[in-house]
């Protein structure tokens, strides 16, 4: 086996990533509040040797709006409660957990972290969250999440906690039972932690995490993103359109990393992908579309729900000009003509789009063009582009929509490896459950057939998945007895 491997991480989405999937006829009704449902995923990635089962989590404030957006974000479950149980019914698999430094405290955190790496045996990592949902905001007393200011808090939560993490050193528990010695008080330390945010006395009460520090995941690629990456995460997962996009993003951060740690340490890009897979590409592009067809639309699809002065209003100019995919209460021909420069309402929902409608898109929607043309093959040229072919690409999500057959999508994943695009990716699925036991059943053993990944387990940590070394512990290579104290 050659010596780089590819790494897979699952990300378990209640009914999968796409925003119609819930409704497609084979998706299960989803027990939101099932163990099991959870560890029916978790088996089958798990069989698959995937390096982790990821839990992202946000808090939303408004639980019938997210409906719209995507019914996973109406009912989850807590992702420390359930990676504990999760923990109990895997063995080799890494868990991954979601939590917002804004709404927690470092002390707090560092003792859920730590302790559900021992109770893992090693297999935690945390994904650093920074949303920015006012709403759920004010469920923590807070009246909203500072713009960047979030951004200096987490950058002192992560340092304070890893603190916390250190703060017992390996071997304080003696346990003499003949010198009576319980704990060896030279190696306990408090930080006595001073900072702009926190003020954190304390000493964790338990032994250092089997995996030291519990490897940090983040996704984001703005500028502060960037930079928080460099500084502390082991793992990113953004979702970047081109393997050209990637390998750039990737250079930055790695540039910015040894600026900020004074050294060479590994990142691993995992970005983010949905595969769909079917016997044919023209099955798998039917299926796509089919979900596509499941999505929520406006009312009216064609002139849209909205009144007219809402066009020139605030509410659409911060959407047309974000990244994101049209929300609902503006998914119709009329807000799409008005995103990609170009109105198309005379074509109707069905109508198809003629190269010289395309000529007058902005840069949006070229880049709907050259998505849908790698998703489906229909471009403006062959005569294959509808104008609901070109409003499902603006609905149906950023992450790269790999669609075709196992062989197909595993050589997609290959050169992206091969071009140094990625170390491996974060795979989310439509829906649930085909989609991931073809994906998992298919395209995983033709990725060990081609020698690019394990077959087997060949570590029992989320470190040891990666190869990554145990940090040393920041007060036992401190040798100033004043500094081992601070």
């Amino acid at each position: 086996m050659p010596e780089r491997q590819l790494h897979l991480g699952y990300m378990h989405w209640l009914n999968g990533t796409h925003w119609g999937g819930w409704r497609h006829p084979d998706a299960p009704t989803a027990e939101a509040f099932e163990l099991e449902y959870a560890t029916k995923a978790l088996k089958i990635v798990e069989d698959a040797k995937f390096d982790f089962f990821f839990l992202g989590d946000t808090l939303p404030g408004d639980i019938v709006g997210e409906q719209w957006i995507t019914t996973h974000n109406t009912g989850r479950l807590e992702p420390f409660t359930l990676g504990s149980q999760l923990a109990l019914n895997s063995s080799r698999i890494g868990l991954v957990v979601t939590a917002h430094p804004t709404f927690y405290e470092p002390y707090i955190l560092a003792r859920l972290t730590a302790s559900l790496d021992h109770l893992s045996g090693g297999r935690l990592a945390w994904n650093v969250v920074l949303g920015a949902s006012d709403l759920a905001a004010r469920n923590f007393s807070l009246p909203d999440l500072g713009g960047a200011g979030r951004y200096e808090r987490a950058d002192e939560f992560i340092h304070v906690v890893r603190r916390l993490w250190d703060s017992i050193e390996d071997g304080a528990y003696l346990q003499d039972k003949k010198a009576g010695r319980y704990i060896d008080e030279t190696k306990v330390h408090r930080l006595d932690w001073q900072g702009r945010h926190f003020q954190v006395a304390g000493t964790l009460p338990l032994e250092r995490p089997p995996q030291g520090h519990v490897p940090l995941l983040y996704a984001g690629a703005s500028e502060l993103s960037r930079e928080l990456t460099a500084k502390w995460a082991d793992v990113n997962f953004t979702g970047p359109a081109t393997p050209e996009e990637s390998i750039a993003f990737n250079t930055d951060v790695r540039r910015r990393a040894e600026r900020l740690r004074g050294r060479v340490d590994p990142i691993f890009f995992l970005p983010g992908i949905t595969p769909l897979v079917a016997d044919t590409r023209a099955e798998a592009v039917e299926l796509y579309e089919e979900l596509n067809d499941l999505l929520p639309f406006d009312d009216d699809i064609v002139e849209g729900d909205q009144e007219e002065s809402y066009w020139t209003g605030p509410d659409w100019a911060r959407i047309s000009g974000s990244r994101f995919p049209l929300p609902k209460g503006v998914r119709s021909v009329r807000a799409l003509s008005e995103r990609v420069g170009a109105d198309l309402r005379p074509l109707g929902i069905d109508g198809t789009v003629k190269p010289d409608i395309a000529e007058r898109f902005n840069d949006y929607g070229r880049t709907l063009l050259t998505a849908l043309a790698q998703r489906t093959g229909r471009t403006v040229d062959n005569g294959g582009v509808r104008v609901k072919d070109v409003l499902g690409a603006s609905i149906a999500g950023n992450f790269p929509l790999v669609i075709g057959t196992a062989a197909e999508v595993a050589d997609t994943l290959i050169d992206w490896f091969d071009r140094g695009a990625a170390e491996g990716f974060n795979v989310s699925v439509p829906y649930l459950w085909e989609p991931l036991e073809r994906f998992a059943n298919e395209v995983v053993p033709i990725l060990q057939e081609r020698g690019v990944y394990r077959s087997e387990y060949t570590a029992d940590t989320f470190r040891g998945h990666f190869g990554l070394d145990i940090p040393a512990n920041s007060f036992a290579a401190t040798t100033d007895p004043e500094e081992r104290s601070a």
